[in-house]
C-alpha cells in the first residue's frame, strides 16, 4: 500500500457579504457638489424604486418608526398619525433639528447606507440658525429636469432649492418655478404622492427643455448667493475639526477692529445683531451671514470655517461689487452708438443696459469717449430747450387745444397739452383768459377720476358676493391696476373686509370638508363589530371630543349607545359563563363532602374572571340555593 501523501492545512478567505438593508440601498446623489440631493427628495426617490407612492412608504414603514420630539407625545411613538400636520411640517427634515437627525438615523439603519446627513443642513448644526432657513414650498428649475432627461440621469430634487435665500438657478441663471402652469397650485416640499420631476397635486410633468446659462444683469446677486450657499452644501462632508460659533466670534471681532469700533462697523452693515453674536450664544441667520459676507468680501465657507484677519480678508473668489466683464468691443460700439445719436443717452443708462451698475468701468476702459459722450449731451439737451427769446405761443392755438381736450373723453393731462402747443410749463394756462377753460378741463379729470373711484368701489363690494371671493390682488388687476396700493389707499376697510371675507369662506369651506370627513368616519364606527368607544374614534380622528360632541349629537349618541350595550352584553355573558364555573365548583366541593364557603370555591374556579368577594358570594348563594345546599349554620350542627 502506497504512503498517503500529506498536504498543508488551507483555509479559504470568507467572502465580503454586504449586510442585508430592510429597503433598497438607495445611493444619494451629487453628495459633496452644489447640486446635492435632498433627504426629502431621497425619500420620494425612495419610494418610486419600491414602487409605491411615497405617503404609502412614510405611513406604512418610516413614520410609525420615528418618535415625536415635542408635545404630550415628546420621546414616544404616536398611536395616531395625522398626516396633514406632517406634510405641512415636511421641510424641517431638510434642516438643523432634532426631526432631522432621528430621520437620517432611520434612514441610515433602514437602508444601510452611511452618511445621509450631508443631504439636510445637519453639518452646519450649530453655525446655522433654523429660523427663515428653509421655505415650507416646493421650488425647482425646468432646466435642471429637462438636462436630467435629455442625459438619461435620474431626476431628483437639489438641497439647494430648499433654501428661502436661493431664488435662482447658479447653473442656468433662471428663476426658480413655484407654481405648477398647468393646475397654478403651489406643493409641499413633501407630500404623500410626491413624483421628483412632476406636480404633486395633477401629475404632470414640470421640466421644460435645456436652456444654455446666459447672463442676465439683474440676477448677478440672485446667482452670487446660490452659488456661496451652494458651496456650504459641497464643503458639507469635508468640514474641517475646527470650525463653528467660536471662530465665527473670532472672525467678527476681528472685522469690529478693523472698521474701529462698533459704530463704524454697524454703518457699514446695518445689522443690529453683532453684539449678540459675539457676546451671547445666539446663532446667525443665513440671512445675516449672506449680508455680513457682502459688506465684507468674504465667502460664506471662508467666513465660518477659516481664520480671517485684516490681512488676508479680502476674497478673490467672492468679491460682491465684481460685475460680469463685458467685452471691450461691446462697449466700445455701445458707446459709439450713443454718441451718434441725436442727443445722446446718459452714460447710467448706456451702463445699465450693458449690466454694470455703475459708470466706473466704462470711464475706466474708454475715459476719452465718455467726456465725449457726456458733454455732447450736456450741449444738445441744453440747446434742446426753449429759448426765452422765442416768440409767445398764440392764444388762439392754446384755446383751440384746451377746447379740443374737452371734446375727448378720457383723461387731460395738462402738463402734456402744454407741452404739445410749445409752452414750458402750465403757468400760462392760469392768465384770466383761459381760467374758465382750464377749470373746466379740471373739472372734466375730477370727473373721470370719481367715476374710476366709483368702480373701484363697487368692484370691491360686488367681490363680496362672488363665489369663491376673489383677493384683492384679483380684484386690482381685473381693474387694471398692477398693484393693490390704489385700492388699499382709498378703501384701506374695504379692502381689509375683502380679506377677512376670503379667510372666513376659506376656513367655512375647510371646516365644511372637514365635517364631511369626520361624518364619514362616524358612520363607519356605527357599523364596525365590535363597537368601538367614542374616545378611541376621537383617536382616529386627531380631533377634539367636545367639537365633535356638539358637531354631531345624533352620531354620537348612538355610538355611546351602542358601545355601552355591547359592554353591558359582554359583561353579562361573563357573569353567566362565571356562574356557571361557580355552580360546578359547588357541586364538586359538594360531591367530595366538602362545605362549598366563598374563599375554596375561589380556590378551585381555574382562572376566575372576577376576584370581587361580592360577585363570588353571589354566584355561590345561587349555586347552593339551586342544589339545596343548607347554610354553613345548619351544615355545622348536623355535623
Amino acid at each position: 500500500m502506497r504512503d498517503a501523501e500529506t498536504y498543508d492545512g488551507w483555509e479559504p478567505p470568507r467572502p465580503d457579504i454586504a449586510r442585508r438593508s430592510y429597503l433598497y440601498r438607495l445611493a444619494p446623489i451629487g453628495v459633496g457638489t452644489v447640486a446635492v440631493e435632498s433627504l426629502t427628495g431621497y425619500i420620494s426617490r425612495l419610494a418610486a424604486a419600491h414602487a409605491v407612492e411615497t405617503g404609502i412608504l412614510i405611513n406604512r414603514e418610516l413614520r410609525p418608526r420615528i418618535p415625536c420630539t415635542k408635545g404630550a407625545w415628546a420621546g414616544r411613538l404616536r398611536e395616531s398619525l395625522p398626516d396633514y400636520s406632517f406634510y405641512v411640517g415636511a421641510h424641517t427634515l431638510n434642516g438643523v433639528g432634532a426631526r432631522a437627525q432621528l430621520w437620517v438615523s432611520l434612514l441610515e439603519q433602514l437602508t444601510c447606507v452611511e452618511r445621509l446627513n450631508p443631504l439636510t443642513v445637519l453639518p452646519w448644526a450649530g453655525t446655522i440658525s433654523c429660523v427663515h432657513l428653509l421655505r415650507t414650498s416646493r421650488v425647482w428649475c425646468p432646466s435642471c429636469y429637462g438636462d436630467e432627461t435629455s442625459s438619461s440621469q435620474p431626476v431628483y430634487e437639489r438641497l439647494l432649492w430648499a433654501f428661502q435665500a436661493v431664488t435662482v438657478c447658479p447653473l442656468h441663471r433662471l428663476l426658480l418655478e413655484s407654481v405648477c402652469p398647468f393646475c397654478g397650485r403651489r406643493q409641499y416640499v413633501l407630500a404623500s404622492r410626491s413624483r421628483t420631476g412632476y406636480c404633486s397635486r395633477c401629475d404632470r410633468w414640470l421640466g421644460g427643455t435645456a436652456e444654455a446659462p446666459f447672463f442676465r444683469s439683474d440676477l448677478t446677486e440672485q446667482t452670487r448667493v446660490a452659488e456661496m450657499v451652494g458651496a456650504l452644501l459641497a464643503a458639507g462632508p469635508t468640514l474641517p475639526a475646527h470650525f463653528g460659533l467660536a471662530l465665527f466670534r473670532e472672525n467678527v471681532r476681528s472685522f469690529v477692529r478693523d472698521a474701529g469700533g462698533y459704530r463704524r462697523f454697524h454703518a457699514g452693515i446695518r445689522q443690529p445683531y453683532v453684539r449678540d453674536w459675539i457676546r451671547r450664544t445666539d446663532i446667525p441667520r443665513l440671512s445675516s451671514l449672506l449680508q455680513l459676507s457682502h459688506s465684507q468680501s468674504v465667502s460664506l465657507i471662508r467666513l465660518l470655517t477659516e481664520r480671517i484677519d485684516g490681512g488676508n480678508k479680502p476674497d478673490q473668489e467672492c468679491v460682491w461689487n465684481a460685475h460680469y466683464r463685458v467685452a471691450a468691443s461691446v462697449v466700445e460700439a455701445a458707446l459709439q452708438a450713443a454718441r451718434q445719436a441725436a442727443i445722446p443717452p446718459s452714460l447710467q443708462e448706456i451702463a445699465s443696459q450693458l449690466g454694470y451698475r455703475t459708470v466706473t468701468s466704462l470711464q475706466d476702459r474708454f475715459p476719452a469717449l465718455c467726456r465725449e459722450i457726456a458733454d455732447r449731451r450736456r450741449t444738445e439737451v441744453k440747446n434742446s430747450r426753449p429759448s426765452p427769446s422765442r416768440a409767445p405761443v398764440p392764444r388762439g392755438r392754446i384755446e383751440k387745444a384746451l377746447i379740443e381736450e374737452l371734446s375727448k373723453p378720457g383723461f387731460t393731462d395738462l402738463r402734456a397739452l402744454t407741452a404739445s402747443v410749445g409752452l414750458s410749463n402750465k403757468m400760462r394756462l392760469y392768465e384770466d383768459g383761459f381760467r374758465d377753460l382750464r377749470l373746466a378741463v379740471v373739472a372734466k379729470n375730477a370727473a373721470i377720476r370719481k367715476q374710476r373711484v366709483d368702480g373701484i368701489e363697487n368692484s370691491l363690494r360686488a367681490a363680496f358676493d362672488e363665489q369663491p371671493v376673489p383677493t384683492v390682488t384679483e380684484v386690482a388687476r381685473r381693474l387694471g391696476f398692477a398693484g393693490v396700493a390704489p385700492l388699499t389707499s382709498r378703501f384701506p376697510e374695504l379692502t381689509a373686509g375683502l380679506r377677512a371675507r376670503r379667510l372666513q369662506a376659506k376656513a367655512a369651506r375647510r371646516g365644511r370638508r372637514v365635517s364631511e370627513h369626520v361624518r364619514e368616519r362616524l358612520t363607519e364606527a356605527l357599523g364596525e363589530f365590535p363597537p368601538p368607544s367614542c374616545a378611541e374614534v376621537v383617536r382616529r380622528l386627531a380631533a377634539h371630543r367636545t367639537q365633535i360632541r356638539e358637531d354631531f349629537p345624533d352620531l354620537w349618541c348612538a355610538l355611546h349607545t351602542r358601545y355601552v350595550e355591547h359592554r353591558r352584553e359582554v359583561h353579562r355573558a361573563k357573569r353567566e359563563a362565571f356562574a356557571g364555573d361557580v355552580h360546578r365548583a359547588v357541586v364538586e366541593l359538594h360531591r367530595q363532602g366538602v362545605y362549598p364557603i366563598v374563599r375554596l370555591v375561589l380556590a378551585t374556579v381555574p382562572q376566575p374572571q372576577f376576584r370581587s368577594l361580592n360577585i363570588v358570594a353571589e354566584a355561590v348563594r345561587l349555586a347552593r340555593h339551586k342544589l339545596s345546599i343548607k347554610s354553613y349554620e345548619a351544615y355545622r350542627d348536623d355535623a
